[in-house]
């Protein structure tokens, strides 16, 4: 009998009580943006009896229970069926972010000593070309048709495997290592978090319950990871025609045609997704001449009917969300359908959860006054504290570290989603986690930091790493940079200290959209600066920044195109404003020609 602790167990459930359901619908030839598209159906019965003839070819390989596979194909059936072949033998899939560019994948992949390496051909030949991995793999599998100068193929793993029968999905326990998932490395060295098969149990538990997720549902999912849940949740999977690695280039139209020709009720996307899709419906003329009729009761103002009308929920996760991409979005939606905007971490997600209608009528404001960010209440089974700011380990829990509501430190999780190691990597495992010596619980120091408000809510203030302290006090990114991100023709800012005399100042960079604006004789550069300033005057903790800094297009992560690197900026700032600045000396400041940034 499988275990139910297996993911890989779920997808047997589904084939023996709705076999002739789909899984899976793909667009083999790409989706028309102006039609319907044909797409190829794999039903549940067929998804799993490819997944256990390629489980069986697994074994005949070598790539049993334990061994560490890296896998790197692009979200289709192959992916699906491949990585449930890897959980029905028992393999730790190591799974990494394409997107954070090769040389630190193969740093990644040298950290997980990867033993296996399963990839289209476009990832071997990197794999040959830049020694990925070469003290570690000893197999290596093409999924495609030919070997092509690997051990085997995709194809022999399914003709090895085709006559033999269902494959025993083996018993595993809930401490027994079941991937390896790697950071994104966005605000430091990506690492391999070790989840277990209790872990994934858990979070399809959370997902379900949170979300209210229910058997029969339609999933258009653009992060592939989630898309593994859905057969555990039920869900058919609608594979999107768009590149996962940049979700931000994504094609809305094609997105849309998918939705409104299966009916699809779950959408999961980052906000370079939501961005995409509410620019979209800003172009088609969603948003009429004239003045915007008065919000309904979500917050949301529409002017027309709902473009997405199956739509039952949508959850964006992977990076932040801005209050107005989420209403731009929204206005495509049903009134009541909300966006869902999960805070979490790879460690351990999801950790707490919001949704669009209270972030619309109420916390939105409070986030443009420099409150943070509210990212809602913990979920169920998920415990919260805050704890002092610190670099240092903390060994040992002890309820005397936890501060009281609307004082900020750092957020620390306990719970059954919350993994309890880095692989490979002791000193960041010391870092990021205490042990409870009353449970044995592992906790995990979120790297963020924010405060309880009275009604239980949590408030992000930014990353740890990235505060600023000043000798008037610590300033969090995102406490300050929404306070300017109210003005109309500002982007996007970021906060970062720039030291002088061993004192570190505040600085804040902007980017602006589509800078130099037209008719720019009515609105310059420095016209913009002192309005900056003033927005700034009226608050404690933005009233002493006095230097801002027009930068052309901010350096951002190549997925999502919202975190920022701030460390990157910090940099730049220094080196623009020059070793002979002195604070309020604005003389330096340099006005690029131009802007990256989005109308």
């Amino acid at each position: 009998m499988a275990s139910s602790l297996n993911v890989a167990s779920h997808l047997a459930r589904m084939a023996a009580t709705e076999p002739s359901r789909a899984a899976i619908h793909y667009p083999p030839r790409g989706v028309n943006p102006t039609g319907t598209t044909e797409h190829l159906s794999i039903t549940f019965a067929a998804l799993n009896a490819d997944a256990d003839a390629i489980a069986h070819g697994l074994t005949a390989v070598g790539i049993t229970c334990g061994t560490r596979v890296a896998l790197m194909v692009p979200p289709s059936p192959d992916f699906f069926a491949i990585t449930f072949a890897l959980f029905k033998v028992a393999a730790v899939p190591v799974l990494i972010d394409p997107g954070m560019g090769t040389k630190n994948l193969g740093k990644c992949l040298a950290e997980a000593e990867a033993e296996a390496f399963i990839g289209i051909a476009k990832a071997h030949l990197a794999r040959r070309i830049l020694g990925w991995g070469k003290r570690t793999i000893r197999t290596t599998v093409n999924a495609g048709r030919w070997r092509l100068l690997c051990d085997s193929s995709l194809s022999r793993l399914r003709a090895a495997g085709a006559a033999q029968g269902p494959f025993p999905v083996p018993d595993v326990s809930a401490n027994e290592m079941a991937a390896i998932l790697f950071t994104s490395g966005s605000t430091g060295v990506a690492k391999g978090a070790v989840y277990t098969h209790g872990i994934f149990a858990a979070q399809v538990e959370l997902l379900k319950n949170t979300y209210g997720i229910e058997p029969g549902e339609i999933d258009l999912c653009t992060f592939p990871l989630f898309a593994l849940f859905g057969p555990a949740l039920g869900m058919t999977c609608i594979i999107p025609d768009m590149d996962s690695t940049r979700p931000a280039q994504i094609d809305p139209r094609k997105a849309v045609t998918q939705i409104l020709q299966f009916g699809v009720t779950n959408l999961f996307g980052s906000p370079a997704v939501l961005r995409a899709l509410g620019s979209w419906g800003i172009n088609i003329g969603l948003k009429k001449p004239g003045p915007m009729p008065p919000a309904a009761s979500d917050g949301v103002h529409r002017d027309g009917p709902p473009q997405l009308p199956t739509l039952r929920r949508v959850i964006s996760a992977g990076a932040a969300a801005s209050a107005v991409e989420i209403e731009r979005f929204a206005r495509l939606l049903t009134e009541g359908v909300q966006v869902f905007t999960p805070y979490g971490a790879t460690e351990s997600l999801p950790v707490a959860n919001i949704g669009s209608r209270e972030i619309l009528t109420e916390t939105r404001h409070l986030t443009d006054q420099g409150m943070g960010v509210c990212v809602g209440r913990p979920v169920t089974g998920v415990r919260v504290d805050v704890i002092p700011i610190t670099d240092h380990p903390v060994a040992e829990w002890d309820e005397s570290l936890c501060l009281p509501p609307g004082q900020i430190g750092e957020f620390v999780v306990r719970g059954p989603v919350v993994t309890k190691q880095y692989y490979n990597r002791p000193e960041a495992t010391k870092l990021a986690k205490i042990r409870d010596p009353n449970s044995g619980e592992i906790l995990h120091r979120m790297g963020d930091v924010g405060y309880f408000d009275e009604h239980g809510r949590m408030w992000f203030c930014g990353r740890k790493s990235q505060r600023v302290v000043t000798p008037w006090g610590t300033l969090f990114t995102d406490q300050v940079e929404p306070v300017f991100n109210t003005h109309e023709f500002v982007f996007r800012s970021a906060l970062v200290g720039v030291t002088r005399g061993g004192v570190t100042y505040p600085v804040v960079c902007v980017e602006m959209f589509n800078w130099p604006l037209p008719n720019t004789k009515l609105l310059t550069w420095e016209a913009v600066e002192k309005n900056l300033r003033q927005r700034g005057k009226h608050l404690v903790h933005t009233q002493r920044i006095e230097t801002f800094l027009l930068h052309p297009g901010f350096p951002v992560d190549i997925r999502h195109n919202s975190k920022i690197f701030r460390e990157k900026l910090a940099v730049w700032a220094d080196q623009t404003l020059g070793k002979g600045w002195t604070p309020g000396d604005n003389t330096r400041v340099q006005t690029p020609t131009g802007s990256g940034a989005p109308t």
